[in-house]
């Protein structure tokens, strides 16, 4: 809408609390002292409830690598969430992106990182085992190939076993699903074909 009509757009990010706090913020600088004081006041309000989330959880997720395929903002929103947890994207994709997704997404990546464009499940299988991330989000049609190769997964396109995920109140809920997949007993009981 800019480029093409002049119209100013900014895009947020609630995914995550450094994300939220960085949005918090410059939604606020668009407006008055008043309204930028109200917004450090939330801030402070609930950084103490997402100290103790990454308390919690970052000691069990710390250096854990992530690999994402998932579609729309997904893949960039969520790297931040994951960082606040310690853990590491090492690689992003998406099945439907546009050269806009890949120019935003890959700022975000730490050096190193991968990004995939409409890859083949049989490359998703093959980057999985030469980047051997510990944990795959996805959608619901890679979650077997990965189930086989005994590599935890979580379905990310849709929150239809968990969620929401973003904002305060979603935090928390991200946090303890990425600990109950990485670290569930149940993947040590299948024989990996890795």
């Amino acid at each position: 809408m800019e480029e093409k009509y002049g119209v100013p757009w900014t895009e947020f990010n609630f995914f995550g609390p450094t994300k939220i706090y960085q949005s918090i913020r410059k939604i606020a600088s668009y407006f008055d002292d008043r309204i930028k004081e109200n917004a450090e006041k939330l801030i402070e309000k609930y950084k103490p409830v997402m100290d103790a989330v990454i308390e919690r959880y970052k000691p069990t997720l710390e250096d854990k690598k992530v690999m994402l395929y998932v579609g729309g903002l997904r893949p960039r929103h969520t790297i931040g969430a994951y960082e606040d947890l310690g853990m590491e994207v090492v690689a992003a994709g998406y099945e439907f992106g546009h050269d806009d997704d890949y120019k935003r997404t890959y700022p975000e990546l730490k050096e190193g990182a991968v990004i995939m464009d409409d890859a083949t499940l049989y490359e998703m299988e093959e980057f999985a085992r030469r980047l051997r991330p510990d944990m795959v989000g996805s959608g619901i049609k890679e979650k077997y190939s990965y189930h086989k190769m005994g590599i935890p997964f979580r379905q990310m396109h849709s929150w239809d076993y968990s969620g929401p995920y973003h904002g305060f109140d979603g935090f928390p809920v991200f946090a303890r699903d990425m600990d109950m997949t990485v670290n569930s007993p149940t993947w040590s009981l299948i024989r990996r074909k890795r």
